[in-house]
């Protein structure tokens, strides 16, 4: 067993997990345990104050971060330009004093390849939105030539690393002595302060999803990203007065329906990505995610899917005329903020009015956008004169804002609520704040135990809810994720269907009860990436 895999289980051991072959079992379950989890019992673990991802602190996260990036960048770069072209002398540099900075701080640094994910000095990488691009070119170029490691040992020169580059982006894809041909190529230019290895291929290891379901996988996630970036980069240019190229978000929107219409689940996983920094563009591609499925559910034609999809997108576009200060502020609204937050829903009206690339405008997404804070017993906001309906795509809006805004950390609530304990919240006001009738279609959709409810299971095993189950008479009994770990300590993929039976008819798992995921340090979003 590895010295990092050690220290993992023993983490876990101290928090009254235990380990049986790979994998991961909780001491002591009680059979007659609430299936809301409200406070530890004797015993479970006892809660423990959160902590980053992974163990990897603020500074170095940011540093690995931005050598992925440069890396990309300069690979780019390096298969138009020659190396000597001056073009080149600015990404050079900024590569240099990535690295550099790295080795001045870490003494020796290694970006490896694990699965599908960077690891620096066995820290994993968590990208970030803008980040997704240069991640996944890196993986796929990396692993067409089979590198899987490469080690910075001293301070790099810049004739150094611009031989480094070439050398790299010249290798034949699909070469297995590759790492040797680049190790000897670097030191017959006497560079020996770098260390290249060749990609692991990991042996016999199950796979948990089809090579069709993985393709999906990356479409959607691909989309997810893509999507964050642009309502980013539309809600950026109307804060400064630019140019909002909204085209983007229609056509991301018609590919996403797409999806759901195939399999909702893929994206609906998506929305377990939740992105502390970058909140409201999360938000409002989760929420839009949602209305998608419960459109679909409601058999809605792919014209007004579209119109939903958009609509869910911007319906916050009126935060994009509120200071951030008040955006962020970790303390309660006084009056005066609290009227300014009100008047968003009316504002992204006038903004969503003003975006000509949309071409003509469906009244109703536009009543849409208004609509999603005023409840059924005008209650809500913005204050009326009269009575009014609200209308569907609000109503439908309405409820994907709420859970997924329940569901998400924020400045001013750290912990958020688990998904259960969010639909719960949302059931004991579906008369006077939500649709009943919509807000049942949304429980068929995310389930009893919703997608991503971390779920202790009558086996002691530990699971992620992954997936419904499509038969309305097991909604109790979803597709469960196994929180397994190979040999090193890293998360596989084991699928398990709760509707399957012994021999003799009983149910082979059922879930006990719901457990905090940030009590036990389990990251849900890495069991869908």
């Amino acid at each position: 067993m590895c010295h990092k895999h050690a220290e993992n289980v023993a983490r876990l051991e101290n928090k009254g997990f235990y380990q049986e072959g790979s994998r991961i079992l909780l001491r002591g379950p009680d059979p007659k345990g609430d299936k809301m989890e409200s406070s530890p019992s004797a015993t479970q673990p006892k809660p423990a104050s959160p902590k980053p991802p992974d163990g990897m602190d603020s500074e170095l996260s940011k540093l690995g971060n931005n050598l992925v990036t440069k890396f990309h960048v300069l690979m780019r770069i390096s298969q138009i330009y020659d190396s000597k072209n001056v073009a080149l002398n600015q990404f050079v540099q900024e590569f240099l004093d990535t690295i550099n900075t790295l080795i001045k701080r870490e003494g020796i640094f290694s970006l490896k390849i694990r699965k599908d994910d960077f690891f620096l000095n066995d820290q994993r990488l968590r990208y970030s939105v803008e980040g997704f691009t240069s991640f996944k070119y890196l993986l796929t170029q990396w692993k067409k030539r089979l590198i899987g490691e490469v080690i910075f040992k001293t301070l790099m020169e810049e004739e150094w690393l611009r031989y480094f580059i070439y050398t790299f982006i010249n290798l034949e894809e699909g070469r297995e002595e590759n790492a040797d041909l680049l190790v000897r190529q670097l030191t017959s230019h006497n560079i020996t302060s770098v260390e290249v290895n060749p990609l692991e291929v990991i042996e016999g290891e199950e796979e948990a999803f089809t090579a069709q379901k993985e393709d999906e996988r990356e479409v959607a996630k691909r989309i997810f990203f893509e999507t964050v970036g642009t309502i980013k980069e539309v809600i950026t240019n109307i804060k400064g007065k630019q140019h909002a190229d909204v085209r983007k978000l229609k056509r991301l929107a018609q590919k996403a329906i797409h999806l759901v219409i195939e399999d909702e689940s893929i994206l609906l996983g998506m929305t377990m990505i939740k992105n502390y920094d970058e909140y409201t563009f999360n938000h409002s591609v989760n929420v839009s995610i949602y209305s998608l499925a419960i459109g679909k559910r409601l058999g809605f034609s792919k014209k007004t899917l579209t119109e939903l999809g958009i609509t869910a997108l911007l319906h916050d576009i009126g935060k994009s005329k509120i200071p951030r200060e008040v955006l962020n502020k970790p303390a309660a609204l006084n009056d005066e903020e609290w009227e300014m937050m009100k008047r968003h829903p009316l504002m992204g009206v006038e903004v969503v009015l003003n975006l000509k690339q949309l071409g003509e405008i469906n009244p109703r997404m536009v009543v849409g956008i208004f609509d999603h804070h005023l409840m059924p017993d005008l209650s809500g906001y913005p204050k009326l004169f009269r009575k009014k309906e609200v209308s569907l795509f609000g109503r439908i809006i309405q409820i994907s804002d709420a859970y997924d805004a329940m569901t998400t950390p924020r400045i001013y609530k750290k912990i958020p609520y688990t998904p259960e304990q969010a639909l719960a919240l949302m059931l004991r006001e579906k008369t006077s704040h939500f649709d009943p009738l919509l807000l049942k279609i949304f429980i068929g959709l995310v389930g009893v135990y919703p997608i991503g409810s971390l779920v202790l299971l009558n086996t002691r095993e530990i699971g992620i809810v992954y997936k419904t189950n499509p038969e309305s008479t097991w909604l109790d009994r979803p597709i469960v994720l196994l929180v397994d770990r190979d040999e090193e300590g890293h998360p596989k993929k084991e699928l398990v269907d709760l509707t399957e039976t012994d021999g003799g008819g009983s149910y082979k798992r059922s879930i006990v009860k719901t457990l905090d995921p940030y009590k036990y340090h389990i990251d849900i979003a890495k069991y869908f990436l």
